[in-house]
């Protein structure tokens, strides 16, 4: 009888694995095929990721738990899902667009919108679906609103239409990103680990740094970036690699707050690091209409810059902390790390040079590397352990499911808000906003939108939180004449930043979990670690030369030497060493200079730059003195 109750148990565990492998396979086949509708495309990734949420309730920690809820959800989602099969086929989708939609169609669209929003605060919390339902109820009031923001309004026929039966709301751009390249990139990242890239990568960045001060923090930075850059999510980049680098840094010295922190601050970041950023520069592509390879390279500085103020702030904290350099003479052991797992670089370069040298999309060159990467797990397993990697295949296709579910919700749930912008106006109206309150003042400007961006990108996904503050902050700096990229790296960097930016500080609170320290005191650390980051898009606003894109050799060069300067002037300011304490009133100078450089000026660059050689030249002969 015991028997037959786990044999009962396990058929909706197997269901979950049949689904999660349809849910990969699906992604694979519509990247080299178009026989599908792209509007039937992107209903089965919804529906599809929908019922996976659904159905892996199932199962609470790894036991069977049915409840009749559950079940009757699954069993509208299923009646939903052929309904919206049906009605979007292209003569339907015709016929609504010169008919209307029906009575059935609206109640449809509007259970859609009801389910989107659940699943989406089921799995990433209540921040976005209550922007959406904000924005929602924005479109209904918009005649009872002031002027500056009113609009004519709609009824709830023409919402629905709008958000749930076009490509301009639910299944609109956000979600064409996640069906074309966010859950492959998803998949990649998860092969990649589950067949040993991700150890293999911490244990290089471990082998690289570990005879410096500070060297398991300089692993988390390293590794993190390593990763972060492939890892769509900064949240699952802390927990993949943070259950390796936050003990080692506790075991040596650092504090918990700041191991988390670290972590936290370096996992972030690799969403802003070329080549892949998270996805976030395919997205920006695609939104704009600027070349792939524009946004890399122009993501490369501000990327660097980022990580070398946070490897500058942890080395000093070493200092300060006293942490020596690890004598493990295993640490020098780089060749045989690398002979035993270089070929782990193979789909990286593959995807790279499909990216850049052939210039292929984004979709194949994901398929690419995901073919490459299954061919060295197999070849691997084949001849280490002489088996076929079922179970590394199943742990990925499930592990894959369950990271696209939020991501691909998330984006569900930007484009209605999304359409409500599109819809009413709004983005326009928000430009006008900042531009006059701002009376044309660049910096006020720069310092509005990156307000608005980082509350808009609070507890959002990396994709969903870019696509948001770009459709409602962009424009206004488009309006105020900045370029095109650097506006949309901006706001690209303030969404991303939220993930380090209390009180919703979610890949900080990931990390705590981790460290086991205090969620709030890790968040406000992991903000000052990041500051740099608060910096660095003002920088390339006032000095384009650090995107390298349309700019002379001899203006990147000024500018990356000035940003130089002042990150890591900010770093040893908010360590507070150098060598030594640093008094208070040091601190202070050290970061108004850091901020004096800030200026485009050449004058305001080279008093900058003097007052800082002065200042660290006394804090040196004052440490010889003493």
């Amino acid at each position: 009888m015991l028997n037959n109750i786990k044999k009962q148990s396990d058929k909706p565990k197997i269901l979950l694995l049949i689904l999660a492998s349809f849910i990969c396979l699906f992604h694979l086949y519509i990247t080299v095929s178009t026989s599908i509708g792209v509007m039937q495309v992107r209903v089965i990734h919804v529906f599809s990721l929908m019922l996976f949420w659904y159905l892996s309730k199932f199962f609470n920690n790894n036991k069977l738990s049915i409840k009749i809820v559950d079940l009757l959800l699954i069993g509208i989602i299923i009646a939903l899902f052929s309904y919206f099969m049906i009605g979007t086929v292209p003569d339907a989708l015709r016929e609504k667009g010169v008919w209307g939609i029906t009575f059935l169609d609206v109640i449809a669209g509007t259970i859609l919108i009801i389910f989107v929003l659940e699943v989406s605060r089921e799995s990433i919390g209540l921040a976005l679906p209550i922007i959406a339902v904000v924005f929602l109820i924005y479109a209904f009031i918009g005649p009872y609103l002031p002027n500056v923001i009113a609009h004519r309004g709609y009824n709830l026929e023409y919402i629905t239409n709008y958000i749930s039966w076009t490509n301009e709301g639910i299944y609109g751009v956000p979600i064409g990103a996640s069906v074309s390249f966010v859950v492959l990139y998803i998949i990649f990242g998860e092969l990649l680990d589950k067949f040993g890239a991700g150890k293999f990568f911490i244990d290089i960045a471990y082998a690289l740094t570990g005879k410096m001060k500070g060297g398991p923090a300089e692993a988390a930075v390293l590794s993190s970036a390593m990763m972060g850059s492939i890892n769509g999510s900064a949240v699952a980049n802390v927990v993949t690699t943070g259950t390796f680098t936050i003990p080692l840094m506790k075991k040596v010295g650092y504090k918990k707050e700041y191991a988390g922190a670290v972590e936290a601050v370096a996992s972030t970041g690799g969403q802003i690091l070329p080549p892949v950023m998270g996805v976030a520069a395919f997205v920006m592509a695609d939104l704009t209409g600027i070349p792939y390879s524009h946004i890399v390279l122009a993501g490369i500085i501000p990327g660097l810059l980022y990580y070398i103020s946070l490897g500058t702030a942890v080395y000093f904290e070493a200092g300060r902390l006293g942490i020596e350099a690890e004598k493990n003479e295993q640490l020098l052991r780089v060749k045989h790390i690398l002979k035993s797992g270089y070929y782990y670089f193979i789909p990286i370069i593959i995807l790279i040079y499909c990216l850049l040298a052939l210039k292929l999309s984004a979709s194949y060159s994901g398929f690419f590397a995901i073919l490459s990467i299954l061919a060295i797990g197999i070849v691997k397993i084949g001849f280490i352990e002489h088996r076929f990697p079922f179970k590394e295949l199943k742990e990925a296709s499930l592990h894959a499911a369950k990271s696209a579910v939020p991501v691909a919700i998330a984006c569900a749930s930007a484009g209605i808000v999304i359409g409500i912008v599109s819809m009413t106006g709004l983005g326009v109206r928000f430009a006008q906003i900042v531009f006059d309150v701002s009376n044309g003042n660049l910096f006020l400007m720069l310092l509005m939108t990156m307000v608005a961006c980082i509350i808009l990108g609070m507890g959002l996904p990396s994709t969903a939180a870019y696509v948001i503050a770009a459709t409602v902050a962009a424009p206004a700096l488009l309006q105020a004449g900045i370029s095109p990229i650097a506006s949309n790296l901006f706001v690209f960097y303030f969404a991303i930043i939220s993930f380090i930016t209390p009180p919703v500080a979610m890949s900080a609170y990931a990390a705590s979990g981790i460290a086991d320290s205090d969620a709030m005191k890790t968040g406000v650390q992991a903000f000052k670690l990041g500051i740099a980051g608060f910096i660095i898009p003002f920088m390339f606003v006032y000095y384009p030369g650090l995107l390298i894109v349309d700019t002379s050799f001899f203006s990147t060069i000024y500018s990356l030497l000035v940003a130089l300067v002042a990150v890591v002037l900010i770093a040893i300011s908010f360590e507070g060493w150098l060598i030594k304490d640093l008094k208070l009133l040091i601190r202070i100078l050290l970061a108004a200079v850091a901020i004096i450089m800030v200026i485009p000026n050449i004058v305001f660059n080279l008093v900058g730059i003097l007052v800082a050689i002065g200042l660290l030249a006394y804090i040196l002969i004052g440490n010889k003195r003493k």
